[in-house]
């Protein structure tokens, strides 16, 4: 059975998006230490922010590359709904392979292509995402998280994990996640806009 594959790679995909959330000083970046500058601000945006240059960093690597999830690559996601980055996976039949394009600051980066069996392809088209016209973005999904939210909303600089996909159940649904008193807490968002 060729089940184990796609979860492992479901792991890989969005895996990152779903670890428990951490705590950063208000102002500053998940990963910066105290005095630390860097050369560029940080950029935050929203999940469908980046989806015009992924997809192009995408169509470069294969013409019938089809989008079936984005996610955060660390636990970032603001009270806002925004992330320094954001990770956006592709699945291509004529490559027989996924890959994730990650865009950060605007500038889009292909990461190495994953080779699957042909049964998961199937199955990732199947549950590709639609046209980000009808998708809800990170910012109005994560209004209606209401508890995640509102702890990312509270003291301390939380920050929470975000993923979309429409392979968790029922079509394109947002996952947010963080952890609050040592425990994790995860909200599931319809993400079809108007759903």
């Amino acid at each position: 059975m060729r089940r184990p594959a796609l979860t492992m790679l479901l792991v890989c995909a969005l895996g990152l998006a779903l670890l428990p959330g951490c705590s950063r000083e208000e102002g500053g970046a998940p990963g910066s230490f105290a005095g630390e500058t860097t050369a560029a601000p940080v950029r935050w945006t929203t999940a469908l922010a980046g989806v015009e240059e992924a997809a192009g960093e995408a169509r470069r690597w294969r013409e019938d590359a089809e989008l079936y999830a984005i996610a955060t690559p660390e636990p970032a996601l603001d009270a806002r709904g925004r992330a320094p980055a954001w990770l956006y996976t592709f699945v291509s039949p004529s490559a027989g392979a996924v890959a994730s394009v990650e865009v950060r600051g605007g500038e889009a980066r292909r990461l190495p292509e994953q080779p699957l069996p042909e049964a998961d392809i199937r199955n990732l088209r199947r549950n590709a995402l639609p046209p980000p016209e009808r998708l809800l973005d990170s910012d109005e999904a994560l209004r209606r998280a209401r508890e995640v939210r509102g702890l990312l909303s509270g003291r301390g600089g939380r920050t929470a994990s975000a993923g979309l996909d429409s392979l968790s159940g029922g079509g394109p649904v947002w996952i947010f996640a963080t952890v609050s008193e040592g425990r994790r807490l995860e909200e599931r968002v319809p993400a079809l806009s108007g759903g």
